[in-house]
């Protein structure tokens, strides 16, 4: 539980938000004092200015020093807050003291100042076991000492310590509360996400998490979750599907092996039909080959290996090459090969992988045509890329299987390419190939007049 992230996360939520209190409590404690300190300053210096203002107009107007001291002892009794004046004349002597001082008991007693540095204010902690606020201030021929108690301030501030102290407890289990829920509200997908990622297997591949309204992190980590799950589920079940087929094309062969054999091993089977029977089951095994080889080419492009090797290749040369070949496969059935122009073109890839990849090509060109058809072979540059086209005039492909055609054992016209030899996969080899070269492959078509696969493989930067 403690090592849970849920857990360190209302901790440090709980730690954070009392820190912050503690800051915020220091800081408003701090500026109340401060702004009742200025408060009470402020009130000594308007009381010391107004005694200063009055002992100008006692010497302008040539009044009694009784006159004086009875406004001075009525103006202090109107004030709000209890003050300690002491008035030294020149001589040294109290020229007036209010009536809450003793003659022995004089504010000049508790604080030592050199004269020539007043006006100053200070406070004073030995008067009368509680603290005073202390202004001085030099008159012509006066001292003036006035003083306010700090009792207000030390009252309300310690009201407000109080109050800091009994909330501070309130509010660090509030805070561990609110972290605690908060923690629990923000942990509880991905509880879900957990919950769902123990559920999943092979068979349950379809379980998603319910998508988070809210467009936060959490949200984001559902949703790409989900993703990964449908992902998946879909190379999961390519991955069976392709089991399946690939199993289907090797047994098919097995069987016709197998049968083959069977009949062989009968007395009354002649020497001619031996050799016929050692003939097919060659061209079973050659049939299996090719498919092994092309499973083989697939897988490794699956776990990520190169397929090719990059070297400088004749791409005109080349098409020559599988021309000459494409004629002698294309006779039997009786299809004529037409070679179109040929621009000179260069790129960098594996001869033998895009030999391969046209022969591909033009045998499913040949497979799917008609008698007596016609397949027409060109290349052209297209910018930066070399463009070649292959073009029958067979069956055609209808709109709906374009988008599945270069999908792994997916055949047009299952029975007419299992009777010629096919296997399903030319096309996936051919896209693999042209991929693994930087290129791409399309393929247009009309049902009943032919299909045109074009290739686009980009040139070397030497071309």
């Amino acid at each position: 539980m403690y090592r849970s992230i849920r857990f360190k996360l209302a901790f440090w939520y709980t730690i954070v938000f009392a820190f912050t209190f503690v800051f915020i409590s220091w800081a408003a404690y701090t500026f109340i004092i401060q702004t009742l300190y200025d408060s009470l300053d402020q009130s000594i210096k308007n009381e010391a200015g107004w005694i200063s203002a009055r002992f100008d107009k006692h010497l302008s107007r040539e009044e009694s020093d009784q006159i004086v001291k009875e406004d001075i002892l009525e103006h202090a009794s109107f004030f709000p807050i209890k003050e300690y004046i002491e008035i030294w004349d020149s001589s040294g002597k109290i020229y007036y003291q209010s009536p809450n001082l003793k003659y022995e008991d004089t504010l000049t007693s508790h604080v030592n100042v050199n004269p020539e540095k007043v006006p100053i204010i200070k406070t004073i902690t030995t008067f009368r076991n509680h603290d005073i606020r202390l202004i001085i201030r030099k008159l012509p021929r006066h001292t003036v000492y006035l003083a306010m108690p700090t009792e207000s301030i030390t009252s309300a501030t310690n009201q407000l310590f109080k109050i800091i102290a009994w909330m501070g407890p309130i509010v660090l289990v509030l805070a561990a509360i609110g972290g605690t829920l908060l923690a629990k509200q923000s942990f509880s997908k991905i509880n879900q996400v957990i919950e769902t990622a123990q559920r999943i297997n092979a068979d349950r591949l379809y379980d998603r998490i319910p998508e988070h309204t809210a467009k936060d992190e959490i949200g984001k980590i559902i949703s790409t979750f989900n993703d990964m799950i449908s992902r998946l589920e879909f190379s999961f079940n390519q991955l069976k599907q392709f089991s399946a087929d690939a199993s289907h094309e090797l047994k098919t062969p097995l069987t016709v092996m197998r049968v083959q054999l069977e009949t062989a091993l009968d007395s009354k089977v002649s020497m001619n039909d031996i050799r016929k029977i050692v003939a097919n089951c060659l061209d079973e095994t050659l049939r299996m080959n090719t498919i092994i080889e092309s499973l083989l080419l697939l897988s490794k492009k699956d776990v990520g290996q190169e397929i090719i090797e990059k070297k400088p290749v004749d791409l005109k040369h080349l098409i020559l090459q599988t021309y000459d070949e494409s004629v002698i496969i294309a006779s039997q059935p009786q299809i004529s090969v037409v070679l179109d122009n040929l621009s000179d073109a260069n790129v960098l890839g594996d001869e033998q992988r895009l030999r391969q990849m046209l022969l591909n090509l033009i045998d499913n060109a040949i497979k799917y045509n008609h008698p007596s058809g016609s397949i027409h072979i060109g290349m052209s540059l297209d910018d930066q890329f070399a463009k070649i086209t292959i073009a029958d005039t067979g069956i055609g492909i209808s709109s709906s299987e374009i988008p599945r055609i270069f999908d792994r054992f997916y055949r047009i016209d299952k029975a007419r390419s299992r009777e010629l030899g096919g296997s399903g996969l030319g096309l996936s080899i051919a896209k693999l190939i042209v991929d693994a070269h930087g290129g791409s492959i399309s393929v247009s078509s009309n049902l009943n007049k032919g299909s045109e696969f074009t290739v686009l493989l980009p040139l070397s930067v030497n071309s």
